[in-house]
């Protein structure tokens, strides 16, 4: 199994530099999350597909609802109550589309988990008494009852609760100034908590999705996703891509590093990067137990 680390140190023996512990490791560790983003969004990976099935009921009234945290893209959405296949409908078909509670378009993610239940204001606490600090203050940004824009910057006073000025109906952001010692949570006037951020969270977003008609019922709607790439960052990380295939990262960060140097790009570091590549699409594009459908078709005629 390779971790974040040993990746690291592959790229930087290729490059000549072991034992790099400046710059040209940060570039590398970048180019490393940048090959693992791009290649675990480059296919509908087997991998990337989150195991549960996910569901919400909607509400009468309710055209929005959000998604789970990990939400990258659909894999499928099914209403189970009246056993339809919910349709996606992208920007440019939005006005052509049957405006029915069975078509649906992805929009801009929430900054919280759920809006005010209600116009008012909203508070911040910590779980730990240490967060006072001026520096780790909480900038929120809303929509006020009049719909106009506000910002409000609070500074944390530990456990007792800061409240803004002004009253929220909808929120816009939310983030901190820097590292708390505690779990920050964001509460509505009605005293549900819409956000929590642990100590090193800065904010968050939350995925939604808007139906092109009301539902005017409380269907079950059931969805699968594949999830987002998971961004590598302490060197036990191990990337989504299994192994032995996630040797592909070695290369295609080795690579992607040379593109910004044309001194250095070896055939051999693409020829690597090409065979595990195959290998990675020959175990994961296809079924692999006998009898699996086949679900690409490389074309034989472009060698």
């Amino acid at each position: 199994m390779l971790t974040f680390k040993d990746i690291q140190d592959e790229v930087l023996l290729l490059w000549d530099q072991p034992g790099e512990t400046g710059n040209f490791l940060t570039i590398v560790k970048n180019a490393i999350n940048d090959a693992h983003a791009e290649r675990c969004q480059q296919q509908r990976w087997s991998f990337m597909l989150w195991e549960g099935v996910q569901t919400f009921a909607t509400v009468d009234g309710t055209l929005t609802y959000q998604l789970h945290p990990l939400f990258g893209r659909f894999h499928r959405v099914y209403n189970t109550t009246q056993s339809k296949t919910m349709v996606e409908v992208p920007p440019r078909e939005y006005w052509a589309a049957p405006q029915d509670k069975y078509h649906f378009h992805i929009v801009e993610p929430s900054p919280v988990s759920s809006q005010p239940a209600s116009t008012g204001a909203l508070t911040i606490e910590s779980s730990s008494a240490s967060d006072t600090e001026t520096a780790k203050a909480v900038t929120i940004k809303f929509l006020d009852g009049s719909n106009d824009e506000q910002t409000e910057s609070l500074t944390p006073t530990g456990t007792t609760p800061v409240s803004t000025s002004a009253s929220a109906l909808k929120v816009l952001s939310v983030s901190k100034g820097s590292t708390w010692v505690g779990t920050l949570t964001v509460k509505d006037s009605d005293g549900n908590t819409i956000l929590t951020l642990s100590a090193t969270q800065y904010g968050k977003w939350y995925p939604q999705i808007r139906l092109l008609k009301d539902p005017d019922a409380a269907d079950t709607i059931e969805y699968r996703f594949y999830k987002k790439p998971t961004v590598l960052s302490n060197d036990n990380d191990i990337p989504d891509i299994p192994y032995p295939f996630s040797r592909v990262l070695i290369y295609d960060a080795a690579l992607l590093i040379a593109s910004y140097d044309e001194t250095r790009e070896p055939p051999a570091w693409k020829e690597q990067q090409l065979k595990w590549n195959r290998k990675l699409e020959d175990n994961y594009l296809e079924g692999q137990a006998i009898g699996a459908k086949v679900r690409t078709v490389r074309d034989v005629t472009q060698r």
